[in-house]
């Protein structure tokens, strides 16, 4: 606290977030490097007083379950959000709820991440307050005051650098941190224009655009190359122990810091020198993109998966070069496709790699064409790994997206949906979770459906059927999760009416899409004639035994949940009114679940212990 109040220069948009933040809750935005935490102290300071008690919570915290358990703090700062836990509506209401109970406040850091924040926007109205850092003049000058507090001082130390020289210094890119690196160096050198030297080749903001040419003198020259480094790690310690450490680490290059290997003919002569393939410095980045015509991009901040991280893509200068150079070198040389497909099929499982893996081979089946065509993506299907699997699924994607190919994509799943091979099963269902089901989900949900038969006609059990399963379950919630819920809704009624249905198979599927409970909620609030089937397939599920531990928890989730949402509330209140008219010892077993728990305040607790009162009186109506 003390160290963001020093020599803090205000923004422009500081007394604006200071009237939201009196409101209990702001959330604040920017680019690394922009001041965002020194602002939100400040701003934290300024609500709660100078001697507050603050508390840090990073970003896997979960805020529907966070409570605020120590009475003396007044101010939270929460860096970023629970990544895979969505702030919704109720969640929000919530800590806005505790806050004000509390008498704190509190503000929350986003990354600047433009898909979050208009998400944000749509679903909670939410405009978070951009942090754009004051100008650098106004940094300087803040934090000069608040260094060097004598005017006369100040005007001592700055004659020894010159008005002109500052305002060349004072460039408008520099951000807060680079401008207190600069007052530090004036301030250090004491009014002595030696002893400043050259400023600018002093300060950091201009070390990374001479370090290429710094390397590029060295590369010759190994012993220099590991001294480099060793002072890089160990600046500030005794030349000796550098000295050491950068023969050592000479000793563990074995070669790889030297440019050129002496070169020998038969005789054993030495002859001109060779590049080193191993050396290490062999090619800087900057050179390789200039060579291909790409570009690094800057730096942004991804969300995707279970947390945060922050990317630097690498970007072609021309658009859609990469599709126009790969297809050409697939088109006319044809033992580099074989490579390329060999390279390819071997990724590592993960979702960044195995979409533009799967992206390029769904391009390749048209480069290639004929009857062939999908070859190479039925060797993926037909694969042990599950990465290439996923890839071939990403594939038939986009190869459907081909007029031509799509007719002979549809027959090939039909058919390797009624394969015996586990692996071909399992590529289908990732397939119908995938661009190809995505785009067209009845074909993906009678694909689903001959699946699930299938696991019930084969019996056999094994890795291979195990992995089908899951695969079939994941498809289904991602086709429920695109906005599909009424739809595959329908067609879970329709298999389970149908002969031969495996019913515990589709009930453990009900239950994993309740995860998932904004279209339910919305049925069973409103007690629309779907929710009415929504209530008897809940009943269903719990008094089967094999999907009642599932169904239960998700339905306590909601009772949970329905705290904070009023929608949510009303519709388990109205779920658990027509669960308790008629009970058997699936409603029971959830009933006794919500009256033995610490549940005060839950949505249906207090109808969920009048039933079991009235039960447990004789005051009850047994299920046909």
């Amino acid at each position: 606290m003390q160290a963001a109040a020093f020599g803090f220069a205000e923004p422009a948009w500081f007394g604006t977030a200071l009237t939201e933040l009196g409101q209990g809750l702001l959330f604040l935005t920017g680019r690394p490097g922009t001041g965002r935490r020194t602002a939100a102290l400040n701003l934290l300071r300024k609500c709660c007083g100078d001697d507050a008690q603050l508390r840090a919570l990073d970003s896997v915290t979960e805020l529907d379950r966070w409570q605020p358990t120590d009475a003396s703090a007044r101010g939270y700062l929460v860096d970023g959000l629970f990544p895979s836990r969505p702030l919704g509506p109720g969640v929000l209401g919530h800590v806005r709820s505790l806050l004000e109970k509390a008498g704190a406040y509190m503000v929350i850091i986003l990354p600047d991440d433009r898909a979050l924040l208009r998400r944000l926007e749509q679903d909670l109205h939410i405009r978070p307050i951009a942090c754009e850092p004051p100008a650098p003049s106004a940094v300087f000058g803040s934090r000069f005051e608040a260094v060097v507090s004598d005017q006369r001082e100040r005007e001592r130390l700055l004659a020894a650098v010159g008005h002109q020289e500052l305002g060349a210094l004072l460039v408008p890119e520099l951000v807060p941190a680079e401008v207190v690196e600069l007052v530090t160096a004036i301030v250090s050198a004491d009014g002595d224009a030696n002893a400043l030297g050259d400023l600018r080749a002093r300060l950091s903001y201009q070390a990374e655009q001479e370090v290429p040419e710094l390397i590029e003198k060295l590369r010759g020259d190994p012993d220099s190359l590991s001294f480099l480094l060793a002072v890089c790690v160990y600046e500030g310690l005794d030349h000796r122990i550098v000295r050491e450490e950068a023969d050592r680490l000479l000793d563990l290059a074995e070669g790889r810091l030297t440019a050129v290997l002496p070169a020998q003919d038969s005789q054993g002569s030495e002859n001109a020198g060779r590049p080193n393939p191993d050396f290490v410095f062999r090619r800087p980045l900057t050179e390789l993109l200039h060579a291909v015509r790409a570009s690094r991009q800057t730096r942004e901040i991804r969300t995707e998966g279970a947390y945060a991280h922050s990317v630097e893509a690498v970007a072609f200068v021309r658009h859609r070069q990469a599709e126009a150079v790969l297809r050409h070198v697939w088109r006319e040389y044809g033992q580099l496709s074989e490579l390329l497909v060999r390279w390819l099929r071997e990724v590592k499982r993960d979702s960044e790699l195995t979409l533009p893996v799967g992206r390029v081979m769904g391009m390749a089946t048209s480069w290639g064409g004929g009857r062939r065509a999908l070859r190479h993506v039925q060797a993926l299907a037909e694969s042990e790994r599950t990465t290439s699997r996923l890839i071939a699924a990403h594939a038939l994607g986009i190869a459907a997206e081909d007029p031509v190919l799509v007719a002979e994509v549809r027959y090939r799943l039909q058919r390797w949906s009624l394969a015996v091979s586990p692996h071909l099963r399992t590529a289908v269902a990732y397939a119908c979770g995938a661009e190809f089901g995505l785009s067209r989900p009845d074909v993906a949900l009678q694909l689903l459906h001959t699946l699930i038969r299938g696991l019930r006609t084969r019996g056999e059990e094994g890795e291979g059927q195990a992995g089908v399963r899951i695969a079939v379950r994941m498809a289904v919630l991602r086709l429920f999760h695109a906005g599909n819920e009424e739809h595959v809704f329908g067609r879970l009624l329709e298999w389970l009416g149908a002969d031969q249905a495996d019913e515990e198979e589709l009930f453990v599927l009900f239950g994993h899409l309740l995860r998932y409970q904004q279209w339910f909620q919305r049925q069973l609030a409103d007690r629309t004639p779907q929710g009415q089937l929504v209530t008897e397939m809940i009943r269903r599920a719990l008094n089967s035994d094999s999907s009642f531990d599932m169904t239960c928890a998700a339905l306590l989730r909601w009772a949970d949940w329905g705290r904070w949402d009023e929608t949510l509330f009303r519709a388990v209140e109205n779920l658990f009114t027509d669960l308790a008219d008629a009970m058997r010892l699936g409603e029971f077993r959830l009933f006794v679940e919500i009256d033995q728990g610490d549940t005060s305040g839950w949505a249906g607790r207090d109808t969920a212990r009048t039933a079991l009162t009235r039960w447990r009186a004789g005051e009850r109506r047994e299920a046909a």
